[in-house]
Formats: structure tokens, sequence, C-alpha cells
């Protein structure tokens, strides 16, 4: 099999996993805990392009929007533009795959999500729910740790699963030798 269609089935297997995560856990009512970061981060260590990297998780994010319901445009775009960073912050890992790399590319990737789509909450909001003051951001964040919990457990774990696996299946196949003629 060439490269590209291993790529290509490997992607499609990221959004299919991502996709089920995040339904079935929604479902079970485990908001935040699925493997949408994780197959972004992923992609971003360990396939070749950056744009397939950056499809993987938004096709998950919108098929689970799709079936979920959308929400308001802004605090989608914030949300998609999360997860892009995790494909950057993928690629940061794979330039020197180290244990301490990918636990800071895991929690970064948490960190980044937090912040980022707690803050669009707050700043795109209406004010009536969170005020547009320091105590409405505040109380917007610490509203929203529950979900941080499942999303930091969720990226670790999910990410674990699909780096481990890799790992486990990369030391048992033989390395491929390219014979020139």
């Amino acid at each position: 099999m060439n490269q590209y269609r291993e790529q290509a089935i490997l992607a499609g297997l990221l959004v299919v996993f991502a996709i089920a995560t995040r339904v079935i856990f929604n479902y079970l009512h485990v908001y935040n805990f699925n493997a949408v970061m994780a197959a972004g981060l992923f992609a971003g260590a360990y396939l070749g392009s950056r744009r397939i990297g950056l499809v993987i998780p938004f096709l998950a994010m919108l098929a689970t929007d799709a079936i979920l319901g959308f929400y308001d445009w802004k605090l989608m775009a914030v949300v998609y533009g999360s997860l892009a960073v995790a494909v950057l912050l993928g690629k940061f890992y794979a330039k020197d795959a180290t244990l301490l790399r990918w636990i800071v590319s895991v929690l970064g990737g948490s960190l980044t999500f937090f912040v980022a789509t707690n803050l669009a909450v707050w700043i795109f909001g209406d004010g009536s729910f969170y005020p547009h003051t320091i105590a409405g951001l505040e109380t917007c964040f610490s509203m929203a740790l529950p979900f941080y919990r499942n999303t930091m457990l969720g990226d670790l774990t999910w990410s674990t699963v699909l780096f481990g696996s890799y790992q486990l299946v990369s030391m048992k196949l033989p390395k491929r030798v390219t014979v020139t003629s």
C-alpha cells in the first residue's frame, strides 16, 4: 500500500474515532471527554500534511455538531481554531518526540482550548449570563472548570491511547527496507 493511501486510511480512522467518542460521551453527559483534540495532536505529529491534519478535527467537529447541534458561529470559529492549535502542537511534539514534549503538547492543547473558548463565551455573550466585567469573566472561567477537568482527562486519555498504540504497533511491525537497484 502506498504512503498516501495509508495516511488517508489513518486520517479516516482518526475522524471516525473522534466522532464516536464525542457522540458517545455527550450522550452519557460527560462533556468534553472526547478524542477530537487527541486526533488533531496525533495527526499533527504523524501525518505528513498539515492540511490533512487540520481536516481531521474540523471534519470530526463538523459531523458531530451536525448531530449534536450547531451554535453561535463566532464561538464555533474559536472552537475550531483551538483545535487547529492542536495540530500545530503535534508538529511541535514530532520535532523532538520526548515524554516531556508530549505532556506539554497535550496539556497545552487542553489549556489553549479552555482559555480560548471560555474567553469567547464571555466576549461574545450578550452579558446576561456572564456580565462583561472582571467578576463576570471570573464566573465564566470558574463555571467552566468541570468541563476543563473533562477536557484535560479526555485529552490525556485519548492521546495516550493513540500515541501509545502507535508506539506499540511501531515496535511490532518490521521496518521497511528501501531497495535500490
